[in-house]
Order: structure tokens, then C-alpha cells, then sequence
């Protein structure tokens, strides 16, 4: 039997192993049990965490700590500090990567790539050299990317995360947990980027001499319709790691696992508890962002009234089958408004309710600038008011 045969039946197996997980009956959350020693499942959307174990103790996360470089590359494209488009010139700090026991694309000295291309080989070749070279390209130095990075985490509530470098390589002091890797991972999914970029299976990174590069993240291949994207990472300290996210009927989960046992067990962890989510929960869209809640009256205003809408979307995560356990009550701060009232003024709340419980709120906000109005436009709307009759349309 040839090699490619028995490789062929092997990944039959894994599959059907892992199907088979993907596929079974629903679990209560007290009957979950994983070998990972720190996990959570979270829904992006609402922030709502629907299991967890250990899940803030500090650990080291490989390269997991990837998720937040790339987060932070992206969010400088997004804010205009650096294009996809930029070359990026191969520093010696970089290229001393590939003289490391961690991943590299194999930068040379010198190299010239675009940012794009860096964020393929973080993504998918998981390159520790692409990251340094990312990060120089971004803040100067690796060090100085690092300070940001840290600054980013505390930004986020990253409260038991420090970073000592921007790829995950075993340093002391670099630790984070699985609850501030799903608050990572989160952020990180609003960008489509990311997810185009981690989602990538294959990818041919160099002609000459040919680097083609795989995703270590197997999932993306045995469960393509479910899961799209993120980033695994291993050291013999740290086991193994995997932040994944996938996707079921628009219904986003985020799960990290940290100190797996052996290899392929943070994949099966982290179906396990995909799977649990999926069959137990489902998110809810309270409201989308900029709805309009209320209309409130504006005295001496150029306009005599003002509506309140949403600043952001809410959704709230509850079990299936209690969609309409879920209410809303509008509240707003006064009853009517003085001119001006500016643009986005927070003027109230939408609070959502589940059994009397409060299980999410927006602030609702003024939808335009009400300038206020001068003594000359206050008497010509009183003459109206008083002398304009009925039937004219005042």
C-alpha cells in the first residue's frame, strides 16, 4: 500500500473521528469536560461567554499571540499608518528568525515583500520572521510594536495578558489567558481581512526557490462550511493552542483552547465546545445600530424635535428555543430637549430584558445637530403659530 494511500485512509479517519463529534447530540454545559487545561467559548457578538475553564489563568499562548499582531496590522491599515501595498524591506532582526527553533517563511536579508504578503505568511505560515518585519515596518522595532501591543490589550480588557515579543516564541514574562485571547480573537473578527487572510489553506509564498505554505489549522479543511479562521500555536511548555471561529446559520462563535495534550487534541477541544454552542445557543439581534427608538421635542430649536436612535447594534446570546422570552424597554433621560443638542449626545438607553433580568443595553443617542434658533426665527414662529390658519398646513 502506498504511502499517499495510507495517508489518505489516515485523514479518513481523523475526519470521521471529528465528524462524528461534530455531529453528535447536544451536551449540558456541566457534562462538557476537555483535556485542554484553560478554554472559552464565546459569542462575538454579544460578549456573552457560554464556557469556560480556567479561564483566566495566565499561560503562555505560542503563537496564538499571532491573532494580535495581526489585529494590529490591521486596525494601522484601517487607520491609515500603512497600506496592504507597502514594501516592506527584510531587516537582520528578521532574518534572524530562520536561525530559531520557530516558524519562518524564510525571509532573506534584504528581501522586499508587501505588507499583504507578510500578513499571508503570519496567517497561514505562521512566520515569526514575517512578524518582525511587520512589526519594524509598523512602529520602528519590534520592542516599540510590543509597547503597543500591550497598550492595545489593556484598550481591550486584556487584564492578564503582557506581551515580550509579537510572536509567541517562549520568552519570561509573555503570558496571556483564553478569556483575553477570546477578547483578541473577538476584535479581530469584525475585520473581514483577518479572516480572508486566516482562512487561506494553501498559499504559494515564494517561486525560487518554491515555499509553499499550509495553514496548521486542519479545521479549515475537514470542516470548511463551519470554520473560517484564526490561528493555532504549540511550544512543549505552552501544548497545544488553537483560537477558532466558525460559522452556523450567521451564528459567529469564537473558542480557545490552551495547554492541549498532544497533537490534534486542541483541534477535537475546540469542535467539542464549537459543537456545544451551536446546538444549545443562538444569537438574538435586539436591534441594528442607528434605529430609531424615540422621538423627543426640541424647545427653541431650529427643528422642534429630535429622534433617538441606537449608537450601536445589540444581540444577546440566549438557548434556542427562547427568542421570545427576550423584551425591550426604551428610557430616555428627559422628556423633552433644549436647543442645541448636538449630534450622537447619549439621551437615553435601550435595555433588553430576559426574565426580568437586564441582559444587554445601547445608549440612544441624538440622530442630527439641532442648532438652536435666534429671537428673529422664535417671533416668526410664534406669528405663524397665532395668525397662519389651520387649512393653510401650518
Amino acid at each position: 500500500m502506498t504511502k499517499r494511500r495510507l495517508a489518505s485512509i489516515a485523514a479518513a479517519l481523523v475526519l470521521v473521528f471529528l465528524v462524528t463529534i461534530l455531529t453528535a447530540g447536544a451536551a449540558r454545559a456541566q457534562d462538557l469536560e476537555t483535556s485542554a487545561v484553560s478554554v472559552v467559548l464565546l459569542d462575538p457578538l454579544s460578549g456573552k461567554v457560554l464556557f469556560e475553564k480556567n479561564p483566566h489563568e495566565k499561560r503562555e499562548p505560542a503563537s496564538v499571540t499571532k491573532v494580535m499582531t495581526l489585529l494590529m496590522a490591521i486596525e494601522a491599515v484601517r487607520d491609515g499608518k500603512i497600506s496592504l501595498q507597502d514594501e516592506v524591506i527584510t531587516s537582520a532582526n528578521a532574518r534572524a528568525e530562520s536561525d530559531t527553533d520557530g516558524s519562518v517563511v524564510f525571509l532573506e536579508l534584504g528581501e522586499k515583500r508587501t505588507v499583504e504578503e507578510l500578513l499571508i505568511g503570519i496567517a497561514v505560515g505562521s512566520g515569526n520572521d514575517a512578524c518582525v518585519a511587520l512589526a519594524e515596518h509598523i512602529a520602528g522595532s519590534q520592542e516599540k510594536f510590543v509597547e503597543l501591543m500591550n497598550q492595545r490589550a489593556q484598550e481591550l480588557g486584556m487584564q492578564n495578558t503582557h506581551f515580550t515579543n509579537c510572536h509567541g516564541m517562549p520568552e519570561e514574562n509573555h503570558y496571556t489567558s483564553a478569556y483575553d485571547l477570546a477578547l483578541a480573537a473577538q476584535e479581530a473578527v469584525k475585520h473581514p481581512e483577518i479572516l480572508k487572510y486566516t482562512s487561506i489553506y494553501e498559499y504559494r509564498f515564494k517561486e525560487d526557490p518554491p515555499v509553499v505554505l499550509w495553514n496548521t489549522n486542519k479545521l479549515l479543511a475537514w470542516y470548511e462550511d463551519v470554520i473560517d479562521g484564526l490561528k493555532t500555536g504549540w511550544t512543549q511548555k505552552a501544548g497545544y493552542c488553537l483560537a477558532a471561529t466558525g460559522k452556523k446559520n450567521d451564528f459567529r462563535l469564537i473558542a480557545v483552547v490552551l495547554g492541549c495534550p498532544v497533537p490534534r487534541s486542541h483541534f477535537q477541544e475546540a469542535i467539542k465546545l464549537l459543537n456545544y454552542g451551536f446546538a444549545n445557543y443562538t444569537s438574538l439581534m435586539v436591534t441594528k445600530e442607528g434605529e430609531a427608538k424615540k422621538v423627543l421635542p426640541v424647545l427653541r430649536g431650529l427643528r422642534q424635535e429630535v429622534e433617538l436612535i441606537t449608537a450601536s447594534a445589540l444581540s444577546v446570546t440566549i438557548p434556542k428555543g427562547e427568542e421570545d422570552t427576550i423584551t425591550y424597554v426604551v428610557n430616555a433621560e428627559q422628556e423633552q430637549l433644549t436647543a442645541p443638542v448636538a449630534k450622537g449626545t447619549p439621551l437615553g438607553q435601550l435595555v433588553a430584558f430576559k426574565d426580568g433580568e437586564i441582559v444587554g443595553q445601547v445608549d440612544l443617542v441624538a440622530a442630527d445637530d439641532i442648532p438652536a434658533i435666534g429671537w428673529r426665527g422664535l417671533l416668526g414662529r410664534v406669528i405663524t403659530y397665532w395668525f397662519v390658519p389651520p387649512e393653510s398646513g401650518r
